[in-house]
Protein backbone atom coordinates (compact mmCIF):
# COMPACT_ATOMS: atom_id res chain seq x y z
CA UNK A 1 0.00 0.00 0.00
CA UNK A 2 1.13 3.54 -0.93
CA UNK A 3 1.62 5.79 1.58
CA UNK A 4 1.15 9.62 1.09
CA UNK A 5 4.37 11.62 2.66
CA UNK A 6 2.88 13.21 6.17
CA UNK A 7 2.92 17.02 3.91
CA UNK A 8 0.96 16.11 1.19
CA UNK A 9 -1.57 14.00 3.43
CA UNK A 10 -2.01 17.44 5.50
CA UNK A 11 -2.34 19.37 2.40
CA UNK A 12 -5.01 16.91 0.71
CA UNK A 13 -7.42 17.39 4.24
CA UNK A 14 -7.17 21.21 4.18
CA UNK A 15 -8.24 20.92 0.49
CA UNK A 16 -10.60 18.56 0.91
CA UNK A 17 -11.98 21.13 4.15
CA UNK A 18 -11.66 24.12 1.88
CA UNK A 19 -14.14 22.21 -0.68
CA UNK A 20 -16.70 21.56 2.04
CA UNK A 21 -16.20 24.97 3.21
CA UNK A 22 -17.03 26.16 -0.45
CA UNK A 23 -20.02 24.32 -0.85
CA UNK A 24 -21.39 25.04 2.76
CA UNK A 25 -20.72 21.37 3.97
CA UNK A 26 -18.96 21.04 7.44
CA UNK A 27 -18.20 17.19 6.73
CA UNK A 28 -16.20 16.62 3.37
CA UNK A 29 -15.99 13.12 3.87
CA UNK A 30 -19.82 12.62 3.37
CA UNK A 31 -22.10 13.77 -0.07
CA UNK A 32 -22.64 17.05 -0.77
CA UNK A 33 -25.03 19.52 -3.15
CA UNK A 34 -23.27 22.05 -4.31
CA UNK A 35 -25.29 25.18 -3.82
CA UNK A 36 -26.12 28.11 -6.23
CA UNK A 37 -23.28 30.56 -5.77
CA UNK A 38 -20.18 27.86 -5.94
CA UNK A 39 -22.32 25.93 -8.71
CA UNK A 40 -22.09 29.40 -10.98
CA UNK A 41 -18.37 29.70 -9.93
CA UNK A 42 -17.74 26.12 -11.33
CA UNK A 43 -19.36 27.30 -14.25
CA UNK A 44 -17.16 30.41 -14.97
CA UNK A 45 -14.31 28.19 -14.04
CA UNK A 46 -15.08 25.72 -16.92
CA UNK A 47 -15.64 28.53 -19.10
CA UNK A 48 -12.47 29.99 -18.13
CA UNK A 49 -10.48 26.65 -19.28
CA UNK A 50 -11.42 26.85 -22.70
CA UNK A 51 -12.15 29.55 -25.16
CA UNK A 52 -15.26 27.62 -27.01
CA UNK A 53 -16.96 27.24 -23.46
CA UNK A 54 -16.41 30.74 -22.96
CA UNK A 55 -18.43 31.70 -25.74
CA UNK A 56 -21.53 29.48 -25.63
CA UNK A 57 -23.99 30.02 -22.70
CA UNK A 58 -23.92 27.61 -19.36
CA UNK A 59 -27.26 28.13 -17.99
CA UNK A 60 -28.61 27.01 -14.90
CA UNK A 61 -32.44 25.59 -15.21
CA UNK A 62 -34.85 25.04 -12.62
CA UNK A 63 -36.53 21.50 -14.22
CA UNK A 64 -34.70 18.46 -15.56
CA UNK A 65 -37.42 18.55 -18.55
CA UNK A 66 -39.30 21.84 -20.03
CA UNK A 67 -38.83 24.13 -23.01
CA UNK A 68 -35.63 25.90 -24.34
CA UNK A 69 -35.27 29.34 -23.29
CA UNK A 70 -34.90 31.89 -25.51
CA UNK A 71 -31.14 32.79 -25.44
CA UNK A 72 -29.67 34.03 -28.93
CA UNK A 73 -32.99 34.03 -30.06
CA UNK A 74 -33.09 36.72 -32.92
CA UNK A 75 -36.54 37.61 -33.43
CA UNK A 76 -37.58 40.92 -34.80
CA UNK A 77 -39.52 42.71 -31.54
CA UNK A 78 -40.09 46.34 -33.18
CA UNK A 79 -43.70 47.06 -34.37
CA UNK A 80 -46.55 49.63 -34.35
CA UNK A 81 -50.24 49.17 -33.57
CA UNK A 82 -53.22 51.66 -33.46
CA UNK A 83 -54.57 50.49 -29.93
CA UNK A 84 -57.31 52.67 -30.83
CA UNK A 85 -58.88 49.17 -32.33
CA UNK A 86 -56.34 46.50 -31.49
CA UNK A 87 -54.11 45.89 -28.06
CA UNK A 88 -50.08 45.52 -28.88
CA UNK A 89 -48.84 42.09 -29.02
CA UNK A 90 -45.61 41.11 -28.04
CA UNK A 91 -43.54 38.89 -29.77
CA UNK A 92 -42.79 35.72 -28.01
CA UNK A 93 -39.34 35.18 -27.69
CA UNK A 94 -39.38 30.86 -26.64
CA UNK A 95 -38.73 28.15 -29.22
CA UNK A 96 -41.44 28.76 -32.17
CA UNK A 97 -40.18 25.83 -33.80
CA UNK A 98 -40.99 23.54 -30.86
CA UNK A 99 -39.46 20.41 -32.44
CA UNK A 100 -37.77 19.75 -29.62
CA UNK A 101 -37.63 19.71 -25.41
CA UNK A 102 -34.77 19.79 -23.51
CA UNK A 103 -34.10 17.35 -20.95
CA UNK A 104 -31.62 17.21 -18.54
CA UNK A 105 -30.02 13.78 -17.17
CA UNK A 106 -27.23 12.77 -15.96
CA UNK A 107 -23.33 12.69 -16.29
CA UNK A 108 -20.60 11.67 -14.00
CA UNK A 109 -17.69 13.20 -13.98
CA UNK A 110 -15.45 11.61 -11.21
CA UNK A 111 -11.60 11.82 -11.11
CA UNK A 112 -9.59 9.98 -9.23
CA UNK A 113 -5.96 11.03 -8.04
CA UNK A 114 -2.78 9.01 -7.79
CA UNK A 115 -1.21 9.33 -4.48
CA UNK A 116 2.30 9.17 -6.02
CA UNK A 117 1.26 11.85 -8.50
CA UNK A 118 -0.11 14.64 -5.75
CA UNK A 119 3.07 13.17 -3.71
CA UNK A 120 4.85 15.43 -6.01
CA UNK A 121 2.44 18.15 -5.25
CA UNK A 122 2.37 18.31 -1.79
CA UNK A 123 5.09 20.50 -0.38
CA UNK A 124 4.33 23.29 -3.14
CA UNK A 125 2.18 26.57 -1.78
CA UNK A 126 -0.43 26.05 -4.75
CA UNK A 127 -1.22 22.24 -3.99
CA UNK A 128 -4.93 23.61 -4.00
CA UNK A 129 -5.36 25.76 -6.98
CA UNK A 130 -3.34 22.32 -8.84
CA UNK A 131 -5.73 19.65 -7.41
CA UNK A 132 -8.73 22.33 -7.89
CA UNK A 133 -7.91 22.66 -11.90
CA UNK A 134 -6.86 19.95 -13.10
CA UNK A 135 -9.98 18.41 -12.57
CA UNK A 136 -12.11 21.51 -13.70
CA UNK A 137 -10.28 21.32 -17.06
CA UNK A 138 -10.81 17.58 -17.55
CA UNK A 139 -14.41 18.54 -16.88
CA UNK A 140 -14.77 21.13 -19.17
CA UNK A 141 -12.87 19.38 -22.16
CA UNK A 142 -15.73 16.56 -21.41
CA UNK A 143 -18.34 18.74 -21.73
CA UNK A 144 -16.87 20.09 -25.11
CA UNK A 145 -16.16 16.95 -26.20
CA UNK A 146 -19.78 15.38 -25.92
CA UNK A 147 -21.31 18.81 -27.15
CA UNK A 148 -19.50 18.05 -30.86
CA UNK A 149 -19.92 13.68 -30.82
CA UNK A 150 -22.43 12.97 -28.50
CA UNK A 151 -24.82 10.50 -30.11
CA UNK A 152 -26.51 9.18 -27.36
CA UNK A 153 -26.61 8.27 -24.18
CA UNK A 154 -25.98 4.80 -22.70
CA UNK A 155 -26.98 3.11 -19.09
CA UNK A 156 -23.59 2.54 -19.00
CA UNK A 157 -20.82 4.43 -20.49
CA UNK A 158 -18.13 2.32 -22.55
CA UNK A 159 -15.07 4.66 -23.26
CA UNK A 160 -13.39 1.64 -25.10
CA UNK A 161 -15.98 1.46 -27.60
CA UNK A 162 -16.85 5.45 -27.56
CA UNK A 163 -13.73 7.11 -27.06
CA UNK A 164 -14.88 10.45 -28.17
CA UNK A 165 -17.69 9.96 -25.39
CA UNK A 166 -20.52 9.76 -27.94
CA UNK A 167 -22.65 7.47 -25.40
CA UNK A 168 -22.51 10.14 -22.69
CA UNK A 169 -25.09 12.71 -23.95
CA UNK A 170 -26.71 13.78 -26.77
CA UNK A 171 -24.65 16.73 -28.71
CA UNK A 172 -25.51 19.99 -30.57
CA UNK A 173 -24.33 17.89 -34.08
CA UNK A 174 -26.37 15.24 -33.17
CA UNK A 175 -29.26 17.69 -32.33
CA UNK A 176 -28.99 19.10 -35.72
CA UNK A 177 -28.90 15.57 -36.99
CA UNK A 178 -31.78 14.57 -35.64
CA UNK A 179 -34.09 17.58 -35.34
CA UNK A 180 -33.56 19.62 -37.88
CA UNK A 181 -32.34 17.49 -41.41
CA UNK A 182 -33.21 19.47 -44.12
CA UNK A 183 -30.18 22.08 -42.79
CA UNK A 184 -28.10 19.07 -42.27
CA UNK A 185 -25.98 17.60 -45.71
CA UNK A 186 -23.91 14.38 -45.11
CA UNK A 187 -21.10 13.83 -47.75
CA UNK A 188 -20.75 16.59 -50.55
CA UNK A 189 -17.08 16.99 -52.70
CA UNK A 190 -15.68 20.16 -53.31
CA UNK A 191 -13.09 21.25 -56.16
CA UNK A 192 -12.53 21.64 -59.89
CA UNK A 193 -15.15 19.11 -61.32
CA UNK A 194 -17.62 19.86 -59.01
CA UNK A 195 -20.82 22.13 -58.08
CA UNK A 196 -18.94 23.87 -55.37
CA UNK A 197 -15.42 24.52 -56.59
CA UNK A 198 -13.70 25.14 -53.03
CA UNK A 199 -14.92 25.39 -49.46
CA UNK A 200 -16.08 29.10 -49.58
CA UNK A 201 -18.41 28.89 -51.89
CA UNK A 202 -19.88 26.17 -50.20
CA UNK A 203 -20.04 28.16 -47.24
CA UNK A 204 -21.75 31.25 -48.79
CA UNK A 205 -24.25 28.51 -50.39
CA UNK A 206 -24.92 27.27 -46.85
CA UNK A 207 -25.79 30.45 -45.54
CA UNK A 208 -28.46 31.80 -48.28
CA UNK A 209 -30.18 29.10 -48.84
CA UNK A 210 -29.96 26.80 -45.76
CA UNK A 211 -29.84 29.49 -42.95
CA UNK A 212 -33.18 30.77 -42.09
CA UNK A 213 -33.96 34.18 -43.97
CA UNK A 214 -34.26 36.08 -40.60
CA UNK A 215 -30.42 35.40 -39.67
CA UNK A 216 -28.89 35.53 -42.79
CA UNK A 217 -27.83 39.10 -42.64
CA UNK A 218 -27.01 38.01 -38.23
CA UNK A 219 -23.48 39.85 -37.40
CA UNK A 220 -22.49 36.94 -34.92
CA UNK A 221 -22.64 33.79 -37.61
CA UNK A 222 -19.17 31.77 -37.79
CA UNK A 223 -17.80 28.71 -38.76
CA UNK A 224 -17.08 26.29 -36.46
CA UNK A 225 -14.86 23.50 -38.32
CA UNK A 226 -11.97 21.30 -37.74
CA UNK A 227 -8.45 23.34 -38.58
CA UNK A 228 -7.86 20.16 -41.27
CA UNK A 229 -10.39 22.03 -43.70
CA UNK A 230 -8.81 25.59 -42.85
CA UNK A 231 -5.12 24.27 -43.63
CA UNK A 232 -6.58 23.01 -47.04
CA UNK A 233 -7.56 26.70 -47.90
CA UNK A 234 -4.79 28.14 -46.54
CA UNK A 235 -1.67 25.99 -47.12
CA UNK A 236 -1.69 26.71 -51.00
CA UNK A 237 -0.96 30.98 -50.28
CA UNK A 238 1.57 30.46 -47.08
CA UNK A 239 3.62 26.67 -48.44
CA UNK A 240 5.45 29.02 -51.22
CA UNK A 241 8.41 31.33 -51.99
CA UNK A 242 7.86 34.54 -52.29
CA UNK A 243 8.67 38.02 -51.41
CA UNK A 244 8.94 39.10 -47.52
CA UNK A 245 5.90 41.79 -48.24
CA UNK A 246 3.90 38.63 -49.66
CA UNK A 247 4.67 37.00 -46.90
CA UNK A 248 3.71 39.06 -44.47
CA UNK A 249 0.53 39.89 -46.01
CA UNK A 250 -0.43 35.99 -46.49
CA UNK A 251 0.41 35.79 -42.57
CA UNK A 252 -1.98 38.36 -41.81
CA UNK A 253 -4.55 36.63 -44.30
CA UNK A 254 -4.16 33.79 -42.78
CA UNK A 255 -4.01 34.37 -39.43
CA UNK A 256 -7.71 36.24 -39.60
CA UNK A 257 -9.03 33.04 -41.30
CA UNK A 258 -12.25 33.31 -43.13
CA UNK A 259 -14.41 30.74 -44.88
CA UNK A 260 -16.72 32.35 -47.12
CA UNK A 261 -17.38 35.74 -45.30
CA UNK A 262 -17.52 34.13 -42.36
CA UNK A 263 -15.18 34.16 -39.68
CA UNK A 264 -13.87 31.55 -38.36
CA UNK A 265 -13.35 29.39 -35.66
CA UNK A 266 -11.41 25.70 -34.63
CA UNK A 267 -12.24 24.62 -31.34
CA UNK A 268 -10.45 20.78 -30.06
CA UNK A 269 -12.69 17.78 -30.36
CA UNK A 270 -15.10 19.19 -33.37
CA UNK A 271 -15.20 16.85 -36.29
CA UNK A 272 -13.01 16.51 -39.03
CA UNK A 273 -14.17 17.33 -42.76
CA UNK A 274 -16.99 19.25 -41.33
CA UNK A 275 -18.22 22.72 -40.52
CA UNK A 276 -20.99 24.36 -38.33
CA UNK A 277 -22.31 27.52 -39.32
CA UNK A 278 -24.26 29.43 -36.06
CA UNK A 279 -23.81 31.89 -33.63
CA UNK A 280 -22.29 31.21 -30.15
CA UNK A 281 -24.98 32.21 -28.14
CA UNK A 282 -27.50 29.67 -30.53
CA UNK A 283 -25.27 26.74 -28.47
CA UNK A 284 -25.98 26.13 -24.64
CA UNK A 285 -25.33 23.58 -21.97
CA UNK A 286 -28.60 23.73 -19.27
CA UNK A 287 -28.03 22.75 -16.15
CA UNK A 288 -30.29 21.60 -13.89
CA UNK A 289 -30.02 23.96 -10.32
CA UNK A 290 -29.36 21.67 -7.22
CA UNK A 291 -28.09 18.20 -9.06
CA UNK A 292 -24.38 19.05 -9.04
CA UNK A 293 -23.11 16.91 -6.00
CA UNK A 294 -19.67 15.62 -5.37
CA UNK A 295 -18.25 13.37 -2.67
CA UNK A 296 -14.47 13.39 -2.24
CA UNK A 297 -12.93 9.90 -1.25
CA UNK A 298 -9.76 8.38 0.23
CA UNK A 299 -9.42 5.00 -1.01
CA UNK A 300 -6.36 3.88 -0.38
CA UNK A 301 -6.90 0.56 -1.35
CA UNK A 302 -6.36 1.97 -4.64
CA UNK A 303 -3.75 4.05 -3.41
CA UNK A 304 -5.86 6.94 -4.61
CA UNK A 305 -8.39 9.71 -3.08
CA UNK A 306 -11.15 10.46 -5.66
CA UNK A 307 -13.69 12.96 -6.30
CA UNK A 308 -17.12 12.03 -7.35
CA UNK A 309 -19.03 14.48 -9.27
CA UNK A 310 -22.70 14.35 -11.33
CA UNK A 311 -24.72 16.91 -12.56
CA UNK A 312 -28.21 16.52 -14.59
CA UNK A 313 -27.52 18.69 -18.00
CA UNK A 314 -28.11 18.72 -21.52
CA UNK A 315 -26.69 20.37 -24.63
CA UNK A 316 -29.16 22.52 -26.68
CA UNK A 317 -29.60 24.09 -29.85
CA UNK A 318 -31.41 27.26 -29.10
CA UNK A 319 -33.23 27.65 -32.73
CA UNK A 320 -32.46 25.11 -35.50
CA UNK A 321 -33.41 27.95 -38.19
CA UNK A 322 -29.74 29.38 -36.87
CA UNK A 323 -27.69 26.45 -37.40
CA UNK A 324 -26.16 24.39 -40.59
CA UNK A 325 -24.36 21.19 -40.65
CA UNK A 326 -22.04 20.05 -43.06
CA UNK A 327 -20.50 17.30 -42.93
CA UNK A 328 -17.54 14.40 -44.47
CA UNK A 329 -16.97 17.06 -47.01
CA UNK A 330 -14.19 15.91 -49.55
CA UNK A 331 -11.92 18.26 -50.98
CA UNK A 332 -10.28 17.92 -54.03
CA UNK A 333 -7.83 19.41 -56.53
Amino acid sequence: MYVLDDITALALQDYKKQVARVNGSENFAAPMTVSPTPEQKMIEAYQEQTDFLARINIQPVKQAHGQKLALGNGRTVASTTDTRSQPRRPTHLGDVEGVDDYLCTQTDYDIAYDYDVIDNWGHLPDFQLRMANLGVKSVAQDKQRIGFNGTHRAKTSNKSLYPKLQDVNIGWLEKIRGYSPERHIDGISIGSTHEFKNIDALVEMAVNELIGEEFQDADDLVVITNRNLVSDKYIGLINQKQAATEQAAANALYQKKQLGTLSVDTPAFFLPNAILITSYDNLSIYQQRGTLRRHLRDEPEWNRTTDYQSVNECYVVQDYRKAVLIENIVVEA
